[in-house]
């Protein structure tokens, strides 16, 4: 029986800036920082480990069109390693380091083969087994053609494999940058298909498999969870499997934390660091999303004062290995008071509860005042564009917070 075993990995983003992260303490911050390098060695750990014929990365190796001397040289150092165990790489470049940028010419062990911006084949052989491995890089940032109609099987191989950075059908959140449908993939009769430009890790297809392994490490609060590759495996029984191996330095999570029969901070406190303690994980960073919940006497404490506890439970944390430093929070709490019935009042209150309800269902003045947010050059490189989930959490935190203000007044 022949087969062959290989790494498909894409979405490495080496020296990604970590916007917006910089404020964290600076043992910390230089962790995050090198983060996407850390993932690569993994990356190549598992090669080395799982003694694999050869690597696919489908795409977006750098974070940007200039590539940094930096990340082209501890690249460079990652493909000497698998060049030590005889394991071939096989290259495509994306949208993010698209082929019109500037970066310094390196050269590179003979076990790299780069893909140019036609699509094209090479071949890898072993005693009697050859692959022929397509591929296709950016010639610039935005390619709307759909280049998946270019790959066609060429000559005869024991397996034929398609990489291809691009967004499928049903990925329209996404930058739609070659687009192509799975069933056209399909149609192409290949044994597997390495995509890239996804961050999250899907199988859109079995038999042939057809793969987004997502982004090797996280890189926002967007992209939660534990990251990595897959470890492929094929025979000419036409049988495959598929094994997700983890390569994150860092995960960022979410964590729910429930304020139901709390009366006292310090039983707040202690939930809190229950749960820390529970997910934490040997070796591995976590940043974190604490996302309160339920109703309760510490609702105004949480609107008023949250960032205090927060700074408590992040204390000596940038000193671990495998700290758990909360990066964010989202209260969505609910204080003492009926919602339904402050509508029915005539007062400020029912004006707020129905401004929000309408705010909620109807976007566009929201969307006005963020817009002009948005225009403003200097708030722009501070902000991110907010999503329709992130609007409403947005509204809602803001609700409890006057809310509670008010109701503080009223009753004081």
């Amino acid at each position: 029986m022949k087969k062959i075993r290989f790494i498909h990995g894409a979405d490495l983003h080496l020296d990604s800036p970590f916007r917006g992260l910089k404020h964290l303490p600076e043992q910390l911050y230089n962790r995050i920082s090198d983060s996407t390098f850390k993932a690569l060695e993994k990356l190549v750990w598992h090669a080395i480990n799982n003694e694999v014929d050869f690597v696919i990365l489908a795409g977006d190796l750098f974070d940007g069109e200039n590539r940094s001397l930096k990340a082209q040289s501890r690249l460079k150092n990652a493909m000497e390693q698998l060049s030590e165990h005889k394991i071939a790489c096989y290259i495509v470049h994306g949208n993010h380091d698209h082929l019109k940028g500037n970066w310094i010419e390196l050269s590179w062990p003979n076990n790299v083969f780069f893909y140019k911006d036609s699509v094209e084949f090479y071949e890898y052989k072993k005693e009697d087994l050859n692959v022929h491995i397509y591929g296709y890089s950016y010639p610039e940032k935005s390619v709307k053609e759909n280049i998946a109609l270019k790959y066609e099987k060429t000559g005869n191989a024991n397996f034929h494999i398609g990489i291809l950075h691009g967004t499928a059908e049903g990925q329209e959140e996404h930058d739609l940058y070659a687009p192509f449908a799975v069933k056209q993939l399909k149609e192409k009769d290949f044994d597997y298909w390495a995509l890239g430009h996804i961050h999250k890790r899907q199988v859109l297809h079995k038999d042939p498999y057809i793969c987004y392994a997502g982004n090797i490490q996280g890189r926002h609060k967007k992209e939660l969870g534990e990251k990595g590759v897959f470890l492929v495996e094929l025979d000419d029984t036409k049988s495959s499997a598929v094994t997700f191996l983890p390569t994150s330095e860092i995960n960022w999570e979410e964590v729910t934390v429930s304020i139901e029969g709390l009366t006292e901070v310090d039983e707040l406190k202690s939930c809190c660091e229950e749960i820390l303690d529970t997910i934490q994980k040997y070796d591995l960073g976590m940043l974190l999303i604490l996302r309160f919940i339920g109703s309760g006497s510490l609702h105004n404490y949480l609107v008023e004062q949250v960032d205090e506890l927060i700074d408590v439970l992040n204390m000596g944390q940038e000193d671990k290995v495998n700290f758990t430093f909360i990066i964010d929070k989202k209260i969505e709490t609910i204080g003492e008071w009926d919602r339904e019935k402050l509508k029915d009042e005539q007062h400020l209150l029912s004006d707020i509860v129905t401004v929000v309800d309408r705010l909620t269902e109807e976007r566009t003045p929201l969307n006005d005042i963020l817009n002009e947010a948005y225009a403003n050059s200097k708030l722009r490189s501070y902000l991110e564009p907010f999503d329709d989930e992130e609007q409403k959490q947005l509204l809602k935190e803001a609700e409890h917070y006057v809310l509670a203000t008010l109701l503080k007044e009223r009753d004081g």
